[in-house]
Protein backbone atom coordinates (compact mmCIF):
# COMPACT_ATOMS: atom_id res chain seq x y z
CA UNK A 1 0.00 0.00 0.00
CA UNK A 2 2.99 2.33 0.45
CA UNK A 3 4.46 1.59 -2.34
CA UNK A 4 0.81 2.57 -4.26
CA UNK A 5 0.78 5.68 -1.95
CA UNK A 6 4.46 6.83 -3.55
CA UNK A 7 3.65 5.97 -7.03
CA UNK A 8 0.44 8.33 -6.63
CA UNK A 9 2.52 11.23 -5.35
CA UNK A 10 5.19 10.51 -8.08
CA UNK A 11 2.99 10.56 -10.71
CA UNK A 12 0.96 13.08 -9.61
CA UNK A 13 3.63 15.34 -9.08
CA UNK A 14 5.21 14.43 -12.86
CA UNK A 15 1.93 15.32 -13.96
CA UNK A 16 1.23 18.48 -12.45
CA UNK A 17 4.75 19.36 -13.63
CA UNK A 18 3.72 18.61 -17.16
CA UNK A 19 0.86 20.92 -17.10
CA UNK A 20 3.11 23.86 -15.68
CA UNK A 21 5.18 22.97 -18.76
CA UNK A 22 2.49 23.20 -21.24
CA UNK A 23 1.24 26.57 -19.39
CA UNK A 24 4.65 27.89 -20.09
CA UNK A 25 5.05 26.76 -23.97
CA UNK A 26 1.36 27.86 -24.22
CA UNK A 27 2.08 31.48 -22.20
CA UNK A 28 5.32 31.62 -24.68
CA UNK A 29 3.22 30.33 -28.37
CA UNK A 30 0.59 33.28 -27.02
CA UNK A 31 3.40 35.68 -27.43
CA UNK A 32 4.69 35.09 -30.90
CA UNK A 33 0.69 34.64 -32.00
CA UNK A 34 -0.05 37.83 -30.66
CA UNK A 35 2.84 39.61 -32.54
CA UNK A 36 1.88 37.95 -35.20
CA UNK A 37 -1.85 39.27 -35.24
CA UNK A 38 0.21 42.43 -34.60
CA UNK A 39 2.25 42.26 -37.40
CA UNK A 40 -0.63 40.89 -39.98
CA UNK A 41 -2.83 44.04 -38.50
CA UNK A 42 -0.22 46.66 -39.79
CA UNK A 43 0.42 44.77 -43.24
CA UNK A 44 -3.30 44.95 -44.10
CA UNK A 45 -2.61 48.62 -42.92
CA UNK A 46 -0.16 48.97 -45.56
CA UNK A 47 -2.03 47.11 -48.08
CA UNK A 48 -4.90 49.55 -47.92
CA UNK A 49 -2.00 51.95 -48.41
CA UNK A 50 -0.74 50.50 -51.56
CA UNK A 51 -4.25 50.22 -52.58
CA UNK A 52 -5.00 54.06 -52.15
CA UNK A 53 -1.71 54.99 -53.67
CA UNK A 54 -2.01 52.58 -57.10
CA UNK A 55 -5.60 53.92 -57.51
CA UNK A 56 -4.56 57.42 -57.75
CA UNK A 57 -1.04 56.70 -59.42
CA UNK A 58 -3.45 55.00 -61.95
CA UNK A 59 -5.98 57.65 -62.35
CA UNK A 60 -3.05 59.95 -62.53
CA UNK A 61 -1.77 57.56 -65.51
CA UNK A 62 -5.05 57.71 -66.86
CA UNK A 63 -5.24 61.52 -66.77
CA UNK A 64 -2.00 62.37 -68.44
CA UNK A 65 -2.61 60.15 -71.11
CA UNK A 66 -5.43 61.96 -71.96
CA UNK A 67 -3.55 65.40 -72.20
CA UNK A 68 -0.80 63.15 -73.92
CA UNK A 69 -3.13 62.38 -76.95
CA UNK A 70 -4.43 66.32 -76.37
CA UNK A 71 -1.18 67.64 -77.00
CA UNK A 72 -0.21 64.69 -79.79
CA UNK A 73 -4.02 66.04 -81.54
CA UNK A 74 -2.71 69.69 -81.16
CA UNK A 75 0.78 68.91 -82.70
CA UNK A 76 -0.43 67.20 -85.66
CA UNK A 77 -2.89 70.31 -86.24
CA UNK A 78 -0.03 72.40 -86.29
CA UNK A 79 2.26 69.91 -88.42
CA UNK A 80 -0.73 69.62 -90.71
CA UNK A 81 -0.92 73.31 -90.64
CA UNK A 82 2.55 74.53 -91.49
CA UNK A 83 2.56 72.03 -94.62
CA UNK A 84 -0.48 73.52 -95.92
CA UNK A 85 1.21 76.93 -95.37
CA UNK A 86 4.31 75.17 -97.09
CA UNK A 87 2.45 74.54 -100.23
CA UNK A 88 0.15 77.86 -100.20
CA UNK A 89 3.98 80.23 -99.89
CA UNK A 90 4.60 81.07 -103.64
CA UNK A 91 7.29 84.15 -104.18
CA UNK A 92 7.99 86.61 -102.08
CA UNK A 93 6.05 90.03 -102.63
CA UNK A 94 8.74 92.27 -102.37
CA UNK A 95 10.11 90.49 -105.37
CA UNK A 96 7.20 90.93 -107.32
CA UNK A 97 6.79 94.75 -106.57
CA UNK A 98 10.07 94.71 -108.04
CA UNK A 99 9.08 93.19 -110.99
CA UNK A 100 6.18 95.47 -111.41
CA UNK A 101 7.74 98.35 -110.56
CA UNK A 102 10.61 97.20 -113.43
CA UNK A 103 7.79 96.54 -115.87
CA UNK A 104 5.80 99.55 -115.29
CA UNK A 105 9.68 101.53 -116.41
CA UNK A 106 9.28 99.37 -119.30
CA UNK A 107 5.94 100.24 -120.52
CA UNK A 108 6.72 103.89 -119.58
CA UNK A 109 9.72 103.94 -121.60
CA UNK A 110 8.45 102.66 -124.64
CA UNK A 111 6.08 104.95 -124.76
CA UNK A 112 7.86 107.62 -124.75
CA UNK A 113 9.82 106.20 -127.36
CA UNK A 114 7.04 105.54 -129.17
CA UNK A 115 6.31 109.59 -128.88
CA UNK A 116 9.57 110.91 -129.36
CA UNK A 117 11.94 109.09 -131.72
CA UNK A 118 10.83 109.01 -134.97
CA UNK A 119 10.77 105.28 -136.88
CA UNK A 120 9.41 103.08 -139.76
CA UNK A 121 6.27 101.44 -139.93
CA UNK A 122 8.01 97.67 -139.29
CA UNK A 123 9.81 99.44 -136.41
CA UNK A 124 6.30 100.94 -134.70
CA UNK A 125 4.79 98.00 -135.22
CA UNK A 126 7.27 96.01 -133.29
CA UNK A 127 8.05 98.18 -130.62
CA UNK A 128 4.00 98.28 -129.92
CA UNK A 129 3.93 94.82 -129.92
CA UNK A 130 6.38 94.73 -127.59
CA UNK A 131 4.48 97.58 -124.92
CA UNK A 132 1.55 95.43 -125.62
CA UNK A 133 3.46 92.20 -124.06
CA UNK A 134 4.67 94.22 -121.40
CA UNK A 135 1.27 95.31 -120.38
CA UNK A 136 -0.07 92.09 -120.69
CA UNK A 137 2.77 90.37 -118.33
CA UNK A 138 2.38 93.66 -115.85
CA UNK A 139 -1.11 92.28 -115.09
CA UNK A 140 -0.36 89.06 -114.97
CA UNK A 141 2.18 89.95 -112.41
CA UNK A 142 -0.39 92.04 -110.81
CA UNK A 143 -2.67 89.34 -110.74
CA UNK A 144 -0.35 87.32 -109.04
CA UNK A 145 0.72 89.86 -106.44
CA UNK A 146 -3.08 90.66 -105.74
CA UNK A 147 -3.29 86.60 -104.89
CA UNK A 148 -0.27 86.26 -103.28
CA UNK A 149 -0.98 89.18 -100.67
CA UNK A 150 -4.14 86.90 -100.02
CA UNK A 151 -2.75 84.16 -99.79
CA UNK A 152 0.22 85.69 -97.24
CA UNK A 153 -3.20 86.79 -95.42
CA UNK A 154 -4.34 83.79 -95.16
CA UNK A 155 -0.68 82.33 -94.17
CA UNK A 156 -0.42 85.11 -91.46
CA UNK A 157 -4.18 83.78 -90.52
CA UNK A 158 -2.45 79.92 -90.31
CA UNK A 159 0.64 81.34 -88.64
CA UNK A 160 -1.68 82.27 -85.83
CA UNK A 161 -3.39 79.16 -85.55
CA UNK A 162 -0.03 77.23 -85.66
CA UNK A 163 1.07 79.43 -82.78
CA UNK A 164 -2.30 79.17 -81.02
CA UNK A 165 -2.26 75.37 -81.46
CA UNK A 166 1.40 75.03 -80.40
CA UNK A 167 0.04 77.04 -77.02
CA UNK A 168 -2.29 74.79 -76.20
CA UNK A 169 0.22 71.70 -76.94
CA UNK A 170 2.97 73.24 -74.80
CA UNK A 171 0.12 73.61 -72.31
CA UNK A 172 -1.37 70.15 -72.45
CA UNK A 173 3.06 68.84 -72.46
CA UNK A 174 3.15 70.76 -69.35
CA UNK A 175 0.19 69.17 -67.75
CA UNK A 176 1.97 65.35 -69.05
CA UNK A 177 5.04 66.48 -67.42
CA UNK A 178 3.46 67.33 -64.32
CA UNK A 179 1.16 64.00 -63.79
CA UNK A 180 3.96 61.75 -64.97
CA UNK A 181 6.35 63.23 -62.47
CA UNK A 182 3.13 62.52 -59.95
CA UNK A 183 2.15 59.11 -61.15
CA UNK A 184 5.99 58.27 -61.22
CA UNK A 185 5.94 59.70 -57.47
CA UNK A 186 2.79 57.03 -56.23
CA UNK A 187 4.80 54.34 -58.08
CA UNK A 188 7.29 54.75 -56.03
CA UNK A 189 5.72 54.87 -53.02
CA UNK A 190 3.83 52.02 -54.05
CA UNK A 191 7.20 50.16 -54.59
CA UNK A 192 8.07 51.17 -51.32
CA UNK A 193 5.34 50.12 -49.20
CA UNK A 194 5.15 46.69 -51.47
CA UNK A 195 8.57 46.32 -49.65
CA UNK A 196 7.39 46.90 -46.90
CA UNK A 197 4.38 44.54 -47.27
CA UNK A 198 6.77 41.69 -47.62
CA UNK A 199 9.21 43.10 -44.74
CA UNK A 200 5.83 42.47 -42.46
CA UNK A 201 4.46 39.27 -43.79
CA UNK A 202 7.92 37.88 -43.16
CA UNK A 203 8.41 38.79 -40.00
CA UNK A 204 4.39 37.42 -39.12
CA UNK A 205 5.08 34.42 -40.90
CA UNK A 206 8.23 33.69 -39.11
CA UNK A 207 6.17 34.36 -35.56
CA UNK A 208 3.59 31.65 -37.24
CA UNK A 209 5.89 29.08 -37.77
CA UNK A 210 7.67 29.37 -34.19
CA UNK A 211 3.58 29.28 -32.67
CA UNK A 212 2.93 26.27 -34.99
CA UNK A 213 6.14 24.59 -33.81
CA UNK A 214 5.41 25.95 -29.59
CA UNK A 215 1.79 24.48 -30.42
CA UNK A 216 3.04 21.05 -31.35
CA UNK A 217 5.06 21.33 -28.24
CA UNK A 218 2.31 21.82 -26.26
CA UNK A 219 0.15 19.29 -27.79
CA UNK A 220 2.68 16.59 -27.22
CA UNK A 221 3.14 17.52 -23.97
CA UNK A 222 -0.35 17.70 -23.04
CA UNK A 223 -0.47 14.26 -24.09
CA UNK A 224 1.73 13.26 -22.26
CA UNK A 225 0.09 14.56 -19.31
CA UNK A 226 -3.12 13.22 -20.62
CA UNK A 227 -1.44 10.10 -19.89
CA UNK A 228 0.05 10.76 -16.39
CA UNK A 229 -3.58 11.61 -15.85
CA UNK A 230 -4.97 8.33 -16.95
CA UNK A 231 -2.06 6.73 -14.51
CA UNK A 232 -2.99 8.07 -12.13
CA UNK A 233 -6.52 7.61 -12.30
CA UNK A 234 -5.51 3.91 -12.46
CA UNK A 235 -3.14 4.09 -9.40
CA UNK A 236 -5.96 5.77 -7.51
CA UNK A 237 -8.40 2.92 -8.55
CA UNK A 238 -5.96 0.29 -7.87
CA UNK A 239 -5.12 1.92 -4.65
CA UNK A 240 -9.36 2.20 -3.93
CA UNK A 241 -9.50 -1.22 -4.66
CA UNK A 242 -7.13 -2.54 -1.92
CA UNK A 243 -8.41 -0.06 0.30
CA UNK A 244 -12.07 -1.63 -0.13
CA UNK A 245 -10.51 -5.00 0.03
CA UNK A 246 -8.91 -3.76 3.99
CA UNK A 247 -12.28 -2.51 4.71
CA UNK A 248 -13.67 -5.39 3.97
CA UNK A 249 -11.38 -7.33 6.30
CA UNK A 250 -11.54 -5.28 8.67
CA UNK A 251 -15.36 -5.46 9.13
CA UNK A 252 -14.80 -9.01 8.57
CA UNK A 253 -12.69 -9.82 12.18
CA UNK A 254 -15.30 -6.70 13.70
CA UNK A 255 -17.85 -8.55 12.58
CA UNK A 256 -16.34 -11.85 14.30
CA UNK A 257 -15.23 -10.54 16.97
CA UNK A 258 -18.67 -8.87 17.42
CA UNK A 259 -19.98 -12.34 17.30
CA UNK A 260 -17.75 -13.75 19.54
CA UNK A 261 -18.52 -11.23 22.14
CA UNK A 262 -21.97 -11.98 21.95
CA UNK A 263 -21.70 -15.58 22.35
CA UNK A 264 -19.35 -14.70 25.06
CA UNK A 265 -22.06 -12.44 26.87
CA UNK A 266 -24.97 -15.22 25.60
CA UNK A 267 -22.39 -17.26 28.10
CA UNK A 268 -22.30 -14.99 31.23
CA UNK A 269 -25.54 -14.09 31.39
CA UNK A 270 -26.32 -18.67 31.36
CA UNK A 271 -24.00 -18.77 34.00
CA UNK A 272 -25.60 -15.39 35.91
CA UNK A 273 -28.84 -17.57 35.11
CA UNK A 274 -27.56 -20.91 36.62
CA UNK A 275 -26.04 -19.96 39.56
CA UNK A 276 -29.36 -17.75 40.05
CA UNK A 277 -31.15 -20.72 39.73
CA UNK A 278 -28.44 -22.89 42.40
CA UNK A 279 -29.08 -20.42 44.45
CA UNK A 280 -32.71 -20.77 44.41
CA UNK A 281 -32.11 -24.76 44.41
CA UNK A 282 -33.48 -24.82 41.36
CA UNK A 283 -32.31 -27.48 38.64
CA UNK A 284 -29.14 -25.55 36.24
CA UNK A 285 -28.81 -26.72 32.83
CA UNK A 286 -25.97 -25.04 31.07
CA UNK A 287 -25.36 -25.24 27.20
Amino acid sequence: MAKKISDLRSAEEKFRALLNKRDEINSHAATFRSERDSLNDQKRGVQEQVREERDRRDALVAEMRVHKEARNDLQRQAKELIEFKRRLKGRPLGDLNDEIKGLSKQIEDINLKQQTVPMALPQEKKLLDDLRSKINELERVKKILSEQEKIDKEIHNIDQSIDELFRRADKEHEEVVRLSKEGQDRHDRVTALMKEVAILKGAADKNHAEYMKLREEADAVHKKAAEMRDKIIEIRRERREVWQEEQASIRAVNEATRKALDDEKRKDRAAEEALEMLLKKKKVEIR
